[in-house]
């Protein structure tokens, strides 16, 4: 029997992954979150609680935990005070609970967009790429924080397996691309337009899954097969890209206006360059294969959408979209 704790059971993504691990007889799951879970959990047992270092030790040890899945991100919501406090400092210390705790493997929740967006990026990006420097405050500063740290634990504590799960950005739950996609004139740079990667919830969740069950070790890229630029992302979630001139965002940018590019989540090479990842390690390792593209993704977006002008701007755009990849026309 394999004992898995996820931490983090309350997000959309922590719930999905409960599911996927329902359906294996000789797993046992356990849940750790602050508020009720927001989707089935399938044969999960879940506890409501905000747990101290000293208490998630015992919890673990009680339980005998194995794997720990290391869900528990705040991205939107929170002051940035919260939000450190829950993924940074929140993260190691689970970290060492854990190591106190004798947990074989930890599978740790992260993003592509740690690799940077620059015009020297190879076609497709392998985990064995170096990690870029991130600036920006936010969230994903904190998940950078979070896989150096947990690098440099994992070297400390060789018994403890770390493995970090790269995810594209996730569509099926509220993220920082998200918001951004769902303005009604997300901002662009005037002469740019860089090709993402996306990953729908239920791939994340099962790419999350098999991780918790292999031995193989990390790091791993999970990320739809295809890909799809940024103008196209935006007309296909029912909105119209709003152009800026890049001497004018950089100006604002300088003076300490970040509002000039709305809600966009990463620094501004990622509104000029691309970050594509390569996913041959979670096939070959994991056995792992997305089975939503990129579109099907941000037709995600639409199932819940209110606004009608939206929907009938998607709808128009995924009509547009279809008729020129049956011509023969690719954006990317």
């Amino acid at each position: 029997m394999t004992r898995v704790l996820i931490n983090g059971i309350d997000s959309h993504l922590g719930a999905q992954v409960a599911q996927r691990l329902s359906v294996f007889p000789e797993v046992s799951i356990i849940g750790v979150g602050r508020k009720t879970p927001p989707a089935p959990v399938g044969r999960a047992d879940w506890l409501l609680a905000h747990l101290s270092g000293l208490q998630m030790v015992e919890l673990l040890r009680a339980e005998a935990v194995d794997v720990v899945v290391q869900l528990a991100f705040v991205e939107n919501g929170a002051s940035r005070e919260e939000a450190v406090q829950q993924n940074v400092l929140g993260s190691m210390e689970l970290l060492g609970a854990c190591a106190k705790a004798d947990v074989q493997r930890v599978v740790l929740r992260s993003h592509t967009a740690l690799y940077g967006a620059s015009p020297l990026n190879p076609t497709y990006i392998t985990e064995h790429r170096p990690l870029a420097k991130i600036n920006s405050p936010g969230w994903l500063r904190d998940v950078s924080e979070v896989e150096h740290f947990s690098a440099e634990f994992a070297a400390r504590h060789p018994q403890l397996m770390l493995v970090p799960v790269r995810c594209a950005p996730l569509i099926g739950e509220t993220s920082p691309l998200v918001t951004y996609l769902r303005q009604p004139n997300p901002s662009m740079l005037a002469g740019f337009d860089p090709c993402l990667q996306l990953l729908h919830l239920e791939d994340a969740a099962a790419g999350f899954a098999l991780a918790a069950l292999s031995h193989a070790p990390g790091p791993f890229n999970l990320a739809s097969s295809d890909t799809i630029c940024l103008s196209q992302a935006i007309k296909l979630a029912g909105g119209r890209p709003n152009m800026v001139l890049e001497p004018v965002v950089a100006l604002a940018l300088a003076m300490g206006n970040r509002a000039i590019l709305g809600r966009w989540p990463f620094e501004l090479s990622f509104l000029r360059h691309s970050c594509i990842v390569d996913t041959c390690r979670a096939h070959g390792d994991l056995g792992w294969n997305p089975e939503h593209s990129a579109v099907d993704a941000l037709m995600a977006l639409q199932a819940d959408e209110p606004d009608l002008a939206r929907r009938e701007l998607a709808a128009e755009a995924l009509r547009a979209f279809l008729e020129r990849r049956s011509e023969g026309v690719h954006d990317e």
